[in-house]
């Protein structure tokens, strides 16, 4: 497996402005099993009780999010999140399994994001501000 998140790190010199971005996923055997958007809508999940909230809250369908739940599951190789069915409504909310990746990913990301911000002002900060 690979790891996951989009962020932008700029620096704004006079009327120039120098950004980089960089993108960052899991992978199992050459397939993605989680970006930053599917793991912020799994967040959105837990946090809101619903798929169907979170979905909303992301402005996608219910069956997309859901599609790309059991994507996400099926290529993880477990159980990320916990429904219920009920008849004024189910719920879902992160497994414990599920809720230690998605926090072990939010860790390592902060940490790439990190490494990544440093590295970009010790190369092009004395540079751009020249």
């Amino acid at each position: 497996m690979l790891l996951i998140a989009y962020y932008c790190v700029s620096i704004r010199v006079e009327e120039l402005a120098v950004e980089i971005k960089a993108k960052f996923w899991i992978e199992n055997r050459g397939e993605v099993v989680l970006g930053s958007g599917k793991a912020h809508l799994l967040l959105a999940v837990d946090r809101l009780g619903s798929i169907q909230r979170a979905a909303d809250e992301f402005g996608m369908s219910y069956r997309h999010a859901w599609g790309a739940i059991r994507k996400i599951e099926q290529r993880a190789g477990f159980k990320i999140l916990d429904t219920k069915l009920g008849r004024k409504g189910g719920g879902a909310q992160l497994t414990p399994k599920g809720r230690e990746f998605i926090g072990k990913v939010d860790s390592l990301l902060k940490k790439l994001q990190s490494i990544v911000e440093e590295r970009f002002k010790q190369e092009f900060e004395e540079l751009l501000t020249q």
